[in-house]
């Protein structure tokens, strides 16, 4: 089974700071399974999360004005830099967050379901191109 990839959505604590749209995360067999095992910790110590510092995460931007891939919107390479990124395990899920370099402003992934990790194919969060915008 290759090892999945996750594309997951960014939000931000600033809604006019020039922001990352993804982290786009390959995880390796490693990786799933410290992630697994953080889970259980946290379970066990009836903990809300653990975090650690983890820079696995590379930042895109939407890249409308690309042809879309496989009916998601295109992505090219963030311009700006993160810093103390943090992987964030709970009982059920997992997300990255940090801050952008710099600035007070803190960014966060979406939840990633532990469910994730055993399905088949990408954890891909992009939005979907519909045949409208792809004619514009």
């Amino acid at each position: 089974m290759p090892c999945p990839k996750l594309i997951i959505s960014i939000s931000n604590s600033n809604d006019f700071f020039p922001a990352a749209d993804y982290a786009v995360i390959v995880l390796t067999a490693a990786s799933i399974e410290r992630i697994k095992k953080l889970s259980i910790v946290v379970r066990q110590m009836k903990a809300y999360r653990i975090s650690e510092f983890n820079y696995e995460a590379e930042f895109m931007v939407a890249d409308y004005d690309a042809d879309p891939e496989n009916g998601k919107v295109a992505l090219k390479e963030f311009e700006g830099r993160m810093e103390c990124n943090t992987l964030n395990v709970t009982d059920t899920g997992f997300y990255w967050s940090g801050l952008y370099k710099h600035t007070d402003v803190r960014w966060s992934t979406d939840t990633v379901p532990l469910t994730a990790l055993d399905e088949a194919g990408d954890f891909d969060q992009r939005e979907v191109v519909s045949d409208v915008q792809e004619a514009i």
